[in-house]
């Protein structure tokens, strides 16, 4: 399947003028592609694989595995909200993969090891994971609501702590543009983390 393929994607009207994140097109049962979702999730799925002992080829076919899950017959997905929360029956299919890819590789030493540890460890490493890629989709949703110049200062000065002047310096800004663009980019990342963190109470992602 090409993960590059032209896909269409289906907007929220709540977001008249800048793009959903993946997150929030979750939450509200819009269309997501499969490139889309392959590149944000697949990272979460394998980890949670290694947590079990996979190993590579395995969490490559785990990986594979919960994606035809999702996107049977299809390039897109949509999820429609009942009782669960996306994150919690994701996590929940992920689980319960890894289970079938050790009972696929007989591998019975690891099935018992495995089916010893409780679900909730589980949890705790997929939410460690889920809250990277949380913090991924809120990165991207701020690199959408800022000029690029804007947007890398942020990215080289208040992310990766790179020297002030050093960075004003390969971006050809002045010193205090650099520190307007750190100041408005920080303001919105934590505005951006704050409705994530409404919308999930669990999350509880900090910046």
């Amino acid at each position: 399947m090409d993960f590059n393929s032209d896909i269409q994607l289906v907007f929220s009207m709540n977001y008249p003028t800048t793009q959903p994140s993946l997150l929030m097109k979750l939450q509200q049962g819009d269309e997501i592609s499969w490139a889309d979702f392959y590149h944000r999730y697949a990272p979460v799925i394998s980890c949670a694989g290694k947590y079990y002992h996979l190993d590579d080829s395995e969490c490559e076919d785990l990986t594979q595995q919960v994606m035809l899950k999702f996107f049977a017959n299809s390039k897109s997905f949509t999820y429609r909200a009942g009782q669960v929360k996306f994150r919690s029956y994701f996590s929940r299919i992920v689980h319960n993969q890894i289970v079938d890819t050790i009972r696929r590789n007989n591998s019975r030493q690891r099935l018992q090891q495995s089916s010893s540890v409780l679900y909730e460890d589980f949890h705790e490493v997929f939410m460690n994971e889920w809250r990277k890629a949380a913090f991924a989709e809120a990165e991207a949703e701020l690199k959408r609501r800022v000029d690029e110049k804007t947007f890398q200062a942020f990215e080289l000065y208040g992310l990766q702590n790179r020297p002030a002047a050093q960075v004003a310096e390969i971006l050809d800004i002045s010193m205090s543009s650099l520190y307007t663009a750190k100041s408005r980019c920080m303001k919105l990342l934590q505005e951006i983390i704050e409705r994530y963190n409404r919308t999930d109470g669990e999350l509880k992602l900090e910046l």
